[in-house]
Order: C-alpha cells, then structure tokens, then sequence
C-alpha cells in the first residue's frame, strides 16, 4: 500500500517537541550566518548572494542527474540579480532556467503557494522541447499511472507510484490550504508549525502527490526553502540542495522509506533538519570564501602579472571546492596560453609568495592548489 492509499491520508503522525533541539540549533545558526552576511560590504554581499544561488542551482539539477555548465548558470544570476550588462550571455536554457528557479523563489518567499506559482517554478526547470509530451506550468493529466522505476529494462521495479492524475489538483488543493493556513507571517499561534519541520513536512507531501510530469524533485526543494525563508522572515541562506546532493542516496532512501504504509514521518523530518542545518554550515563555508577572495585581492594587490592573476581567478571561479585535481604546468600553459619555462617559472614564484602549495604527493608531477590563509 502506498502512503497515499492509507484510510488516514494525509493526517501525517509527529511530534514537534522531539524536534525542539534540532529546531533550535536551525535558529542559532540562521542567525550567525545572517551576522555573517550584514558584516560584509555591498559588493561583497552581492558577491555572496550569487554564490549561494550558483551552488544551489547546480546541486538541485545534479541530484536529478542532470549537469549543468557553471559559468552559464553564473552568468545568468548575474543578469538577473545584479542587472549586469557585462556578463556573457549563455543560450543554455537549462542553466538559464535553474537560475530564474533561484532568483524566483528569492523573490517571492513572503508569498502565499498556489498552483501557478508552483506551475511557473516547474516550468524554469523543464526545457521546452517541441516534441515531447511533458506538461509545462500544468499539473500532469495523462492515464497512465506516475511510476518511479529503477533497475535495466525488462528487470525494473517500481520504487513509487504516485496518485492517479484525476486526484493531483484534489491532492494539491489541500496540501496548499494547509501551507497557507500554517504560514507564520499570517497564521495564529496555535497554527504555527515550527519552520524545518514545516518544511520536511511540505517537502515530503509533495513528493509523494508527484503532480507534475517532470521537475518534481526540484520544484519540492524549492518549496522547503520557500518555507524555510517564512520562519525566517527573510530569505534563507541555507544551501539545502548542495547538502542534499552529498547525501544524496540517504536522500533517496529516505524518500522511499515513507512512500509505503504508514503515516509516520518522524524519521523522515529528523533527517531533513540535519541536512537543514548542515546546509547553513556550507553557507557560511561561502560566505567566508567571499571574503578569502576579497581578502586575498587586497594582500596580493599588484604583486602578480597578468597570467598569474588569470589563473586565481580561474581557480577562485571553481568556489569553494576548488581546481579539481589542483593546478599542474600543463593547466597553466593551458589556461594562461604561454610556454612550459615561463608555466614553470610563474608557479614557482607564486609558491615563493606563498600564494600557491604543493599538493601531496608531488615529485616531477608536482600539483598545487592555493594556500589557505
């Protein structure tokens, strides 16, 4: 029996209290990271803000399983946040549209949910392709049952089926009634729930209605950051889908483990607060390489050449994870277009500046990746 088929559905069983902890430890550090961010100047803060959403919008398609080119992502946060003009211009539609999906949801967190909210999300995220039947904006309409199946063809199994599409805009209806109603910007007390566990609560429901034919998955993050953002009453800085990606089989299983039976979601809501709060520690993470960045710029300011800052920037462009693989000669030749003597003699002068350090396990294929200071 599937969750949606119990006699009780959707009257979902926890208890808040046990949560109490978790919740807390959400507040705490919501609030040191927002101190975090008010301490960085306005160019720096935009800065971080962009790296936030640039994080977020590759993760949240990565834990579907699609890639998505950096630079285009960036680049189209760039023109929507900061109006810039001077950004390159992508025709990746897919960066483009998980890029609106994050601006999007930045912009309207103190909004009530509805149906063309949700339809509009899920619209940024699915490309327009001419001849496939995916619904776009709309809740999916077609017969045939909602299946998630995994395994290789003529073996598959069915890991979830979700309602028949006949019931979505019923199902949808009082999921959205119930997180408007529960809303802390406009609920009364005894209707507030607290802000993650509203969240883990809105996110699985939804994932278990599945009402759309794609992008379900990334327009359900987007959801538990919507909720986030009104406990918080301003938008969330929490990179939940960068969390979840490095959880993502956990993710998965956890998924699947309220998909069936019971009504329970204890387990479920413990789990996600955990990624919730990690997902500030890796916020906080950027925030601090923002400033690193800004930091390093003032310290070496003037003292590199023009190939030796086109390759920290190169590198400073990878975020907070860095040059995978670190910096080798050949990368540097490469990226700065010049001969192996002066690749050479650029690196060894930044190891004598202490910009740069060797990776471990160097020898004639010596690595580098810059110093941390």
């Amino acid at each position: 029996m599937w969750t949606w088929q119990h006699p009780e559905w959707p009257n979902f069983r926890y208890d808040a209290e046990v949560f109490r902890p978790r919740v807390d430890a959400f507040r705490l550090k919501s609030e040191r990271l927002m101190g975090r961010m008010e301490a960085l100047a306005a160019d720096l803060h935009m800065d971080a803000v962009i790296g936030l959403m640039l994080s977020e919008a590759i993760k949240t398609s990565a834990i579907e399983g699609e890639s998505l080119d950096r630079d285009s992502v960036r680049a189209s946060l760039l023109q929507l946040m900061a109006q810039d003009t001077v950004a390159p211009r992508h025709q990746d539609e897919k960066a483009a549209g998980a890029a609106a999906l994050m601006v999007d949801v930045r912009q309207h967190w103190a909004e009530p949910l509805d149906d063309a909210l949700l339809g509009r999300w899920q619209s940024m995220v699915v490309v327009h392709q001419p001849l496939s039947l995916v619904m776009r904006g709309l809740y999916r309409n077609a017969p045939e049952p909602m299946r998630i199946v995994s395994g290789v063809y003529g073996r598959q199994r069915i890991d979830y089926e979700a309602p028949p599409a006949a019931r979505v805009y019923e199902e949808m209806a009082r999921l959205l009634a119930w997180y408007n109603q529960t809303n802390p910007l406009t609920a009364g007390p005894a209707e507030v729930i607290p802000g993650p566990v509203r969240a883990a609560i809105a996110h699985a429901w939804f994932e278990l209605i599945h009402p759309f034919d794609d992008g379900n998955g990334r327009v359900g993050r987007a959801i538990a950051d919507h909720a986030l953002s009104q406990s918080l009453g301003y938008p969330t800085l929490a990179c939940l889908a960068t969390a979840i990606e490095r959880h993502r089989q956990r993710y998965y299983d956890a998924l699947q483990q309220i998909s069936r039976g019971a009504l329970d979601l204890s387990a479920w809501i413990a789990f996600f607060i955990d990624e919730i709060n990690h997902a500030q520690e890796i916020a906080r993470e950027e925030i601090d390489f923002v400033l690193g960045k800004a930091r390093f710029w003032e310290r070496y300011a003037g003292q590199l050449n023009e190939r030796q800052s086109r390759m920290v920037r190169r590198v400073f462009a990878e975020g907070t994870k860095g040059f995978e693989g670190g910096i080798s000669t050949r990368k540097y030749e490469t990226i700065c277009q010049c001969s192996r003597a002066t690749a050479y003699r650029d690196l060894s002068a930044l190891v004598q500046m202490g910009v740069l350090e060797p990776l471990p396990g160097g020898g004639r294929n010596t690595r580098y990746q810059l110093r941390k200071t």
